[in-house]
């Protein structure tokens, strides 16, 4: 019996760290398998029947959520081959992201938050999900503190960001006219290919719009993530008469 955690690879070490102490504490009743840990898949597997067969040998599945990883295509991937095989899915989000703004399906499910109640109880839901009949006796504490020492360091000390309304560069301002002027949702991608900027970039720009509430993000496990224009940028395009 496994307990399979997935994530991004800029959230490796927070996995790892979760995968030390779900081993340590169920260690007589299940495994533990990340992805990124080279014993679990080493190389010259076929990763993806590895990640299969995993999944079928899973009494639990942990997704690690965060503002990045939920836009990701391989965390909804592995989500929905989990969902498809009926296997517990337990949702822990972080940096941000609270289990009330997980996009769809991941908000039926049960999430946890990252906020020290959570190691007591993703140690219980395991339990329950192993048939552990009593619950081992473990430092929630000092759980805690070594999964937010393995947060990403931007997740863990989180900025304002540094653009105010009349500090948008050219592409930023570029995006919000090509939403305002058709009024329909684009994908990151639709930018890069129109504006001539880098995915890397594109994210960078986008990032900031939303960040100042000028562009809504909609997050979806099926599809792309999304960008529409807001109330607010739709304000700051007719204020420096753009529109």
């Amino acid at each position: 019996m496994k307990v399979f955690i997935s994530h991004i690879h800029e959230e490796a070490s927070f996995a790892l760290v979760l995968k030390d102490w779900v081993g340590t504490t169920f260690a007589a009743s299940c495994d533990v398998f990340v992805s990124s840990d080279h014993n679990d898949l080493p190389a010259g597997a076929k990763w993806l029947e590895e990640i299969d067969g995993a999944l079928d040998e899973s009494a639990a599945v942990i997704t690690v959520c965060s503002p990045a990883s939920i836009s990701r295509p391989w965390i909804n991937f592995e989500a929905g081959c989990a969902w498809i095989k009926r296997k517990p899915i337990i949702p822990i989000c972080h940096s941000g992201l609270t289990r009330n703004a997980l996009p769809e399906p991941l908000s039926r499910f049960q999430a946890l938050d990252f906020d020290k109640q959570m190691p007591e109880l993703l140690t219980k839901a395991l339990a329950k999900r192993l048939n552990v009949k009593r619950v081992p006796r473990i430092a929630y504490t000092e759980m805690f503190d070594e999964l937010q020492a393995a947060l990403p360091k931007s997740s863990q000390q989180p900025q304002a960001p540094s653009a105010s309304a009349n500090q948008l560069d050219e592409k930023e301002r570029e995006i919000l006219l090509i939403l305002a002027e058709n009024n329909t949702d684009f994908y990151a991608e639709d930018f890069v290919q129109q504006l001539q900027v880098k995915p890397a970039k594109m994210d960078y720009h986008l990032d900031r719009l939303c960040d100042l509430d000028y562009v809504n993000r909609t997050l979806s496990m099926m599809s792309p993530t999304s960008y529409s224009i807001a109330k607010a940028g739709r304000a700051y395009l007719v204020s420096a008469g753009l529109l």
